[in-house]
């Protein structure tokens, strides 16, 4: 009768971890993809491709000019996130 009980409290408490396995596994999809929608697009749509360069397979770089200033962004292709950023202003 104990061997009995033990092995079902064993088992009610496997099926517990494996459903608050199941459990974070489905936050932790969503709470990704969550961050994912937050991310800024940097990209600007109105760069003409003369103002793009290609650093190396991973990053890019873009020019702005704006109110006298040169912005040059260098950018990740795969999450498109801004990795650095040079402002140079003219006199």
């Amino acid at each position: 009768m104990l061997k009995k009980k033990i092995l079902i409290s064993l088992v009610i408490i496997q099926g517990l971890l494996i459903i608050a396995g199941i459990i974070a596994i489905i936050f932790g999809v969503f709470y990704k993809m969550s961050n994912n929608d937050n991310k800024t697009i940097i990209m600007n749509k109105n760069i003409g491709l003369n103002d793009v360069y290609l650093i190396n397979e991973n990053q890019y770089q873009q020019k702005l000019v704006k109110d006298n200033k040169a912005i040059f962004q260098i950018i990740d292709i795969e999450t498109n996130e801004l990795l650095k950023e040079i402002v140079i202003e003219k006199d």
